[in-house]
């Protein structure tokens, strides 16, 4: 991953072959222990390339799944009127920060709280967010459609 970094082919660590690797620990334990018994580095470079392969496929899946949630949130956020530039850039802050609570949403937006209550209540009716404290009041929100593409 680094090595493609420093290529240019990637701009961020994208790929997480740690995963790969920890589901094929047998496999990754075969390919090292042909390199040290026999030098077959043939053999760990084909199970290493199958690991970038298959990593990318899941990343190209994750990244899918995520710009088709972003188009579908945002086609919701423009039925907010006058709120949707705050929906919007509330959508945004929550790609990197996908549970929040209305004290963060009302620094992060530079709104009241109550504005940012009403902004978070009408994200939740939009499927957008889910509360998840259970409160009345010092309410959590959740990303949950996006948290879920991880899983």
């Amino acid at each position: 991953t680094l090595h493609l970094i420093d290529k240019n082919i990637l701009s961020k660590p994208t790929l997480y072959l740690s995963d790969f690797f920890a589901r094929h620990k047998g496999s990754y334990y075969d390919a090292l222990t042909a390199v040290r018994h026999s030098s077959n580095i043939e053999h760990w470079i084909l199970f290493f390339l199958s690991g970038v392969i298959e990593t990318s496929k899941r990343s190209k899946e994750t990244f899918q799944k995520i710009i088709k949630l972003r188009e579908e949130s945002e086609s919701l956020i423009v039925s907010l009127g006058s709120r949707a530039k705050n929906g919007s850039e509330l959508l945004r802050y929550l790609y990197s920060k996908p549970l929040i609570d209305i004290a963060e949403v009302a620094k992060h937006l530079g709104i009241t709280p109550p504005t940012a209550a009403k902004l978070a209540s009408s994200f939740e009716k939009l499927g957008i967010l889910k509360e998840i404290s259970g409160y009345k009041r010092n309410k959590m929100y959740s990303f949950d459609k996006y948290i879920q593409i991880f899983y």
